[in-house]
């Protein structure tokens, strides 16, 4: 089993429209708790304005293991927790279609939907990495080159941002913020001696739980 998945979205089809990719989509999903984070940004010409970001936990019934469920614990569209599930059917190409129906945001009106995703797998070397804030305002992740954050601060505003590791480091890629210069990314895997999971670390004034990291780097 991989340590953790990297998806990223091809497409969205609200039917009977054609489809479309109008977003960066990333999704990051721990494969031993089913955390995950996904973050969406529209692409140009509305660079840096997010189209959904969200975080929880994502779970299957073994009777109906092609059925996902997706379980909103934060999410920047509501202040409740909610549930949305669709079914996975595999493609020859290796994508994935997912089949189901969600709330349009154009119509705030319950709609069948395709996405196709393309999943990549994380590796035993790749750093995993799943927090959230004790609070729960605020959730992190790491998988390999990827991390993604999200949150919601005092004032109510919701915040996210993605960003790749490149040769000289990290690399904001979207963010709703316009000054990324104070964006703190997780600590790298030699600072990060107690971070097990279950615990709870205390990182810039805040207390964290840490809600998976792989095994093969448990320290």
């Amino acid at each position: 089993m991989p340590a953790a998945y990297i998806s990223h979205r091809l497409s969205i089809r609200w039917i009977p429209e054609e489809a479309s990719e109008p977003t960066n989509t990333i999704v990051l999903t721990g494969a031993r708790t089913g955390a995950f984070l996904d973050v969406r940004f529209f692409k140009e010409p509305r660079r840096k304005t997010l189209d959904w970001a969200f975080a929880g936990y994502r779970y299957t019934d073994p009777d109906t293991p092609n059925v996902v469920k997706f379980r909103h614990h934060i999410d920047s569209r509501t202040l409740d927790e909610v549930e949305d599930s669709g079914t996975n059917i595999n493609l020859p190409d290796g994508t994935t279609l997912e089949v189901g129906e969600m709330t349009d945001p154009r119509t705030g009106k319950m709609a069948p939907y395709e996405e196709v995703w393309k999943d990549e797998e994380a590796g035993e070397t790749d750093t995993v990495l799943f927090v959230r804030s004790v609070e729960g305002t605020s959730w992190r992740a790491r998988v390999g080159k990827w991390q993604l954050a999200l949150g919601r601060g005092t004032d109510g505003r919701f915040w996210a941002w993605q960003a790749e590791e490149g040769k000289d480091g990290w690399i904001i890629r979207d963010s709703t913020e316009s000054d990324t210069r104070g964006v703190t990314f997780l600590p790298e895997r030699r600072d990060l001696i107690g971070w097990v999971e279950g615990a709870t670390v205390r990182w810039h004034a805040e207390e964290w739980a840490v809600l998976e990291r792989t095994s093969t780097e448990e320290t």
